[in-house]
């Protein structure tokens, strides 16, 4: 069966954060013959399982499947098993807004002919509610280094022919590899309305994998690769990466200066950074951050 939409959820089977995202989904009672929802399920949590195998007996429209892809390509496997028009990712820990689900089959039956590449920013960037350009360069260049965060991905189910092509993924930025596809598209959107919110979590229960590396190292190198193969400009180039530096500067604040707790790998953090940054410019972009934390810790203490 043709969905209009498929709402794809990787995860690893943490029960307190699936479940209020599929409750999210149902609650916003839509005719459940529109839309597919898709768990692939890597994770070893027999409580999953069984909530996840109540579920299926509720709707019809629900895939689950249990897979051994590990860490991010676990997104691969869910897109596979998606039969929509629209796949949508939607990130495990995090529940659609009400109308969410009409806003993405409305998009679905609007752009459904001309299937253009979309990205869905969810408020994250300083802009409109949309924004739409025709060359890849100016799409890349207004998601900066967003185009790193998996939970905007979406992508046509003719794209999948073009998913089981590529060779090799890279293993920490699988969804960029996908995002990146349609390098010859004449028509790109950037949908930036807010249509999920985070769950309450920490730190500690996110990724295992090496912060630094993946961000100082890996995302810069498809960067690279589209700026050598000319098809981002220079200029491009340059914007995203100094944007990237700040982010960078962010992160090494947070969890290399201030210490906070989390389940990054943050090894040789220096290492990484310098393989396309200065470390001294990396703690010069996080000295803004470290001076207000220090501020405000001030002020805290005067009112105590």
């Amino acid at each position: 069966m043709k969905y209009l939409v498929s709402l794809c959820i990787p995860t690893n089977g943490v029960t307190e954060w699936v479940l209020p995202v599929m409750e999210s989904i149902y609650n916003q009672n839509i005719d459940e013959q529109l839309f597919q929802v898709v768990v692939a399920d890597n994770g070893n949590n027999k409580d999953f399982a069984e909530a996840m195998d109540s579920l299926c007996s509720q709707h019809t429209n629900i895939t689950y499947k249990k897979t051994s892809s590990m860490g991010f390509l676990n997104q691969i496997e869910s897109f596979r098993l998606a039969d929509g028009e629209l796949i949508k990712f939607v990130n495990h820990r995090m529940p659609l807004v009400e109308g969410t689900l009409k806003k993405l089959i409305d998009f679905s039956n609007k752009y459904s002919d001309k299937k253009p590449v979309v990205y869905f920013s969810n408020g994250k960037l300083d802009l409109k509610e949309s924004y739409f350009c025709n060359k890849f360069d100016s799409f890349v260049k207004k998601l900066s280094y967003w185009s790193s965060w998996s939970a905007g991905l979406a992508l046509w189910h003719d794209d999948i022919e073009k998913v089981d092509r590529i060779s090799e993924f890279n293993s920490l930025f699988p969804h960029t590899d996908i995002l990146f596809l349609n390098k010859n598209s004449t028509e790109y959107i950037i949908d930036n309305r807010v249509l999920m919110q985070e769950l309450p979590t920490d730190d500690t229960k996110k990724g295992k994998y090496n912060l630094f590396h993946a961000f100082a190292v890996e995302y810069p190198k498809i960067l690279r690769e589209l700026l050598n193969s000319n098809f981002i400009s220079e200029n491009t180039f340059n914007d995203v990466m100094s944007d990237l530096k700040v982010f960078l500067g962010q992160l090494y604040f947070k969890f290399i200066i201030l210490k906070r707790p989390c389940s990054y790998d943050l090894t040789d953090a220096d290492q990484y950074i310098a393989t396309n940054f200065s470390v001294f410019n990396i703690k010069i972009m996080a000295l803004p951050y470290f001076l207000s934390n220090v501020i405000k810790n001030k002020i805290f203490k005067k009112e105590l």
